[in-house]
């Protein structure tokens, strides 16, 4: 709880740090969007979906610390790992923004932001647990803020485990408060000791606060290399309200962060072998808030996995979340691994996944001899605090395994509900000096409550206050030696127990170290014990004051079965989930046999439907359940029939293409080979195609009895995508005088299919390039709009286009030469203005012409008199000039 309260502290604090910064920290001072065309300051645009990576990767590259980028809605395929360090940033998706990850398997992180490590130092003198201060041999590159990794040659975990790696060093993150010489104040106390010839060395990173929100992330399976979202040497950062699938190595990777909250999240699908996590805690991270998220069908939903070395993950808080394991054995939903310190797991709603009948379990496989069970939690290893409180656990098979194995740990487990489970609610490792108190939780069903199967143990056990119901053996059974004090077992209620209530056998216990005092059994197995209660090898136990009351209780027959459909050799697990303590069950399995075990095999070796009843029966009477037609069992296995249809098979990029199996002979696995490199294990997969192209798309399908492959060339037909065309166009002319007429042109680009014109007077036009006259004076603004299948664009030009009034032209001329010997020849000009359209010219020797500029020729000597008419649409205007060509001899 002081650890709890010590984060709290830390998140009020950042809570008003973030709050000054708040303001500075919405503006959007980068926006990464769909649209195509010429970009404003701060815009990205990203039509093209081949280079969205690049669109990304170059806002981030523009982006100063500090700035908040906005994405956009739409779909971006990422097609390269889009990284970024040494900035604070602000990632915030707009609308339904979903980033595709396309990456190739070298590429580990799809998505990356990080500080970076400034300066790796020693100790200059020892440093005592519990103290804040350390001294370097150089402080002067650390500063405020900073965070520290203080590197040991000692392992954390005392006890040898192969998992451990005792040779390898560990190292844990603290956070610099202050810096005074070489003097480093840090904000938490120190966990251990550190002594100069012990002490390896101190890394100084520079941490980044990073910020992200409303983004969806979606990978191409389950099973990929990649991480979806990893930080690196990340302070005071978020992920809310954003959306993971198909990350196969995991969704969000923490390492070496400091104070991270993580809420509100949906995370799905992570489950690569021997990784697979929702969240991951690594490499020394701290104070990690984990809450209202939904995390399902992943290998591990919440993990504190030593990615880098072991180093110590600590004060980790999985609080409110909705937590449903993953479709495949060896999985659970918190392992705290082997490394870690106070992993608090409070408030949440946990199932396994069911699918009908069948249930998947969910699970957890710590190696460890002398067996494997599988457990929803694994405190393990080097664990040296865990809290799990107030959580409603549905289903699956174990609850808790706890191995403490560093000295004064101290593990809290209390205030659970355990309903629908199969084996136990507990179970303890090895330890050393650990106190561990199991108390106040409620089991509904299952093997046992709690059990010790293993050599060493706790010091200190306090089991109070529980309730076990309907268990097929023990309520706490502890077989081997425990090396403790103080194993008491007191207040719990223990209620149709097919064993005793407790079972001890000490072997050789201290003296008077157990207790088992005050509590209630009822209808509880006293064949072994009149009491109950079955204690051996343990020196003065103090057994008193327990009560043992038997109820009449008929029980109530209820069973499962998986699989309950399948071929022929058909094996089908039977479970008995039947209450009321039987002592007896007779299966009857619709094909003429029957068993009396209480969870038998069955093999079907015709096909049919099969009815199933169950009759258990006890001291007070029987009861019957039957369940029609319950085993579905189809004909004899043959090798598989690949067949496989696609929906598109041609489009534009990108190109979605859902990929739907219709083989026959029930195929057990799948292999999509798409043509491009990319392949899936999906049954039914959905595929984005990216670039331009014909791909050919094969489908291998593998049953018991072999496999078969179907291949279709050239299947799918993938285009380039249209790009949103821009308006742009021009006219000839632009002004003169009415009526003009105009010759518009589209210049656009990106190819438009369709244009709207408006040519300011109310006309329209959809030509491509029309010829418009306007008949009045005036300024016109017209604009083009153009479409295609991206999108449209409209172009708009005020006062284009200038029309003047039409006026009674004045006519005017000159004449070159005037004067001459015959025979002369002269170049008349007309020099009218306002527009005339026609001419009418008298040369004063009897010959007239129409031209607007003609060449006359005088043939005789005299003076002559020349006269111009000019006319338009408005009227007509002569000039006279009288004399004006003079020609001699």
């Amino acid at each position: 709880m002081k650890k709890f309260k010590n984060f709290i502290t830390i998140s009020i604090f950042t809570l008003f740090y973030l709050a000054l910064i708040s303001h500075a920290a919405l503006a959007a001072n980068i926006v990464i969007d769909k649209e195509a065309g010429p970009v404003a300051p701060g815009f990205f645009h990203a039509p093209n979906y081949a280079n969205d990576a690049a669109c990304i990767q170059a806002a981030l590259d523009k982006s100063k610390s500090g700035d908040t980028i906005t994405i956009r809605k739409g779909d971006y395929y990422i097609t390269k790992g889009v990284y970024q360090k040494d900035k604070n940033l602000n990632i915030i998706g707009e609308g339904k923004v979903t980033l595709h990850i396309q990456t190739s398997d070298k590429e580990y992180n799809d998505i990356y932001f990080g500080g970076s490590q400034i300066i790796s130092g020693t100790l200059n003198t020892d440093a005592k647990k519990g103290s804040s201060k350390i001294v370097l041999t150089d402080a002067s590159k650390v500063r405020k803020n900073d965070l520290i990794k203080i590197w040991k040659n000692v392992p954390w975990c005392p006890l040898n485990y192969p998992d451990n790696y005792p040779d390898q060093m560990t190292g844990e993150v603290y956070a610099v408060k202050s810096v005074s010489g070489n003097v480093v104040t840090l904000n938490q106390p120190l966990l251990r000791d550190y002594k100069l010839y012990e002490t390896v060395k101190v890394e100084t990173y520079r941490p980044v606060q990073i910020h992200i929100k409303n983004i969806r992330l979606e990978d191409t399976d389950s099973t990929t290399v990649h991480h979806g979202l990893a930080m690196q040497y990340c302070m005071d950062s978020s992920v809310t309200n954003s959306w993971f699938n198909n990350c196969g190595f995991g969704a969000i990777c923490l390492y070496s962060c400091f104070n991270v909250s993580v809420n509100n999240n949906e995370i799905y699908n992570s489950l690569r072998p021997n990784s697979g996590y929702g969240v991951n805690a690594a490499s020394g991270t701290a104070f990690v808030n984990i809450d209202h998220n939904h995390i399902e069908n992943c290998r591990h939903a919440v993990t504190g996995n030593s990615a880098e070395l072991k180093s110590l993950n600590r004060d980790v808080f999985i609080t409110d979340n909705t937590l449903i394991g993953a479709n495949i054995t060896g999985s659970n939903v918190v392992d705290a691994h082997a490394d870690t310190i106070n992993f608090v797991v409070t408030g949440n709603k946990i199932y396994p996944q069911i699918t009908s009948e069948t249930l998947y379990y969910c699970t957890f496989l710590e190696y460890r001899s002398p067996q494997e069970l599988p457990f929803y939690f694994a405190f393990a290893d080097g664990t040296q605090q865990s809290t799990f409180s107030d959580n409603d656990v549905f289903g699956g098979y174990g609850g808790i395994f706890a191995r403490g194995a560093v000295s004064n740990g101290v593990h809290v487990y209390e205030n659970n509900t355990f309903n629908d489970m199969l084996g136990n609610m507990y179970e303890g490792g090895n330890g050393t000096d650990n106190t561990l108190i199991i108390r106040n939780n409620i089991q509904n069903s299952g093997t046992r409550g709690i059990i010790f199967p293993f050599y060493g143990g706790f010091k200190n056990i306090i089991i109070n206050k529980n309730t076990f119901r309907n268990l097929s053996h023990q309520g706490v059974y502890q077989k081997f030696l425990i090396n403790g004090v103080n194993l008491d077992i007191s207040k719990n209620t223990f209620e149709n127990l097919g064993l005793e209530g407790v079972y001890i056998d000490g072997n050789s216990l201290k003296n008077g170290a157990v207790k088992i005092q005050n509590n209630m059994l009822i209808n509880v197995n006293t064949s072994n014990s009149s009491s109950g209660i079955t204690v051996k090898s343990v020196k003065n136990p103090n057994i008193s004051g327990n009560k043992i009351v038997e109820k009449p209780t008929v029980p109530a027959a209820a069973f499962l079965g998986s699989p309950n459909s399948g071929k022929v050799s058909l094996k089908v697990q039977f479970y008995d989930r039947s209450t009321g303590l039987p002592t007896s069950w007779k299966w009857t399995f619709g094909d003429g046999t029957t068993s009396t075990q209480k969870n038998p095999i069955h093999k079907y070796s015709e096909a049919g439907k099969y009815t199933v009843s169950l009759t258990v029966k006890n001291a007070k009477g029987s009861s019957t359940v039957t369940k029609k037609d319950y085993i579905t069992v189809a004909g004899s296995l043959k090798a598989p029939v690949a067949a496989f249809s696609a929906s598109p098979t041609s489009g534009n990029i990108p190109l979605k293409v859902t990929f739907t199996d219709k083989s026959t002979g029930s195929p057990t696995s799948w292999k999509w080979n798409f043509g491009d490199g990319k392949t899936s294990t999906s049954k039914n997969p959905a595929y984005t195609y990216t670039k331009a192209g014909k791909y050919t798309v094969s489908l291998t399908v593998k049953n018991a009895a072999g496999t078969n492959t179907k291949t279709i060339k050239d299947y799918i037909t993938v285009k380039t995508a249209p790009v949103k065309p821009v308006a742009s166009f021009s006219a000839s002319p632009t002004s003169g005088n009415a009526p003009l007429k105009i010759q518009f042109t589209d210049k656009s680009s990106n190819s438009p299919t369709s244009w709207k014109w408006t040519f300011g007077d109310g006309k329209t036009s959809t030509s491509k390039n029309p010829a418009y006259t306007y008949s009045k004076a005036g300024k016109y603004t017209v604009s083009l709009t153009v479409k295609n299948a991206a999108g449209s664009s409209t172009k708009t030009i005020k006062n284009y286009i200038v029309v003047n009034e039409l006026k009674i032209p004045v006519a005017s001329f000159s004449a070159k030469p005037t004067s001459g010997k015959a025979p002369l020849n002269v170049q008349f000009t007309d020099k009218s203005s306002n527009n005339p359209t026609s001419w009418k010219w008298s040369f004063g020797d009897g010959t007239y012409s129409t031209s607007k500029n003609p060449a006359h020729k005088y043939s005789k000597a005299g003076k002559y008199t020349v006269s111009l008419t000019v006319k338009n649409a408005k009227g007509s205007n002569t000039k006279i000039m009288s004399g004006y060509i003079v020609v001699s001899k």
